[in-house]
């Protein structure tokens, strides 16, 4: 069961909070980082792109680095459900938590997604602040997102889970591996959405197999 979320999903690129300034200097960056890379982009071209001065630039992101990590969290707000009461209410356990697989799995294999990945690990070598900030701004925030999600999935199940956080991350990997890593590095299935659903079947399987009693 694919697409059922459609109706109660919404891209928060923009959260509130943002105004429009700081808003366009964010997709600026993003847009600048995945065209020129992290070490080439700069904050006068960000300012360009964003027809912002360096200064308004300055004013709301002190460095590149919180430009960066400011762009790793718009791209993974903009996958996060937003509605979970109404999606919980809409349906069942199993097409909740495999509908939540699909959101997070299209969501980080989305080319974008990917090519920032791409750029904060090849970054994080010489540079392991900036990788901390990508761990920070985009895994462990999908992570505490939907750690309450299982929590309270375990909770109606019956289901003994003594470290949500924890297996939060071994559902993602489970969902996710091999088939992430092998897009990752270029080696991309032919037919990529059903290479996407047998992954999330095996995925949910074992899963339950470990967390089902």
């Amino acid at each position: 069961m694919r697409g059922a979320l459609g109706s109660v999903l919404i891209s928060t690129a923009t959260p509130p909070t943002r105004d429009a300034k700081e808003a366009a200097i964010i997709a600026a960056a993003r847009a600048t980082f995945l065209a020129q890379g992290y070490d080439a982009a700069s904050m006068d071209e960000i300012a360009l792109v964003a027809s912002v001065s360096k200064r308004t630039v300055y004013n709301r992101f002190r460095s590149k680095e919180e430009l960066f990590a400011a762009a790793i969290e718009e791209t993974c707000r903009a996958i996060l459900p937003v509605d979970i009461a109404a999606i919980e209410a809409s349906l069942s356990t199993e097409q909740f938590v495999r509908e939540m697989a699909h959101v997070f799995l299209d969501g980080v294999l989305a080319p974008e997604a990917l090519a920032l990945r791409r750029i904060a690990a090849f970054e994080a070598g010489r540079n392991p602040a900036l990788g901390r900030s990508y761990l920070e701004h985009g895994p462990a925030l999908m992570a505490s997102t939907f750690a309450p999600i299982l929590e309270r999935t375990a909770k109606r199940e019956g289901l003994e889970i003594a470290d949500v956080e924890t297996a939060i991350y071994q559902l993602g990997a489970l969902i996710s591996e091999p088939l992430y890593t092998e897009v990752l590095l270029g080696a991309v299935p032919e037919d990529l959405p059903k290479a996407i659903d047998a992954q999330i079947e095996r995925g949910l399987d074992a899963f339950w197999r470990i967390y089902g009693g």
